[in-house]
């Protein structure tokens, strides 16, 4: 028996982020250049320490 009062067909798609094809490509850039700040600031701290 289907549910008729929360059909699923009728969500409107997510739209896309401007330059990959999906959300996941654009948290694994955000991550990424996180995890690059934080490597380059110890590498600086440890330099002028």
């Amino acid at each position: 028996m289907k549910d008729t009062d929360h059909p699923v067909d009728t969500e409107e798609p997510i739209e896309k982020p401007p330059i990959f094809n999906s959300w996941a490509g654009m948290y694994w850039l955000v991550l990424g250049n996180l995890a690059f700040l934080i490597i380059l600031f110890y590498a600086i701290t440890e330099i002028y320490e």
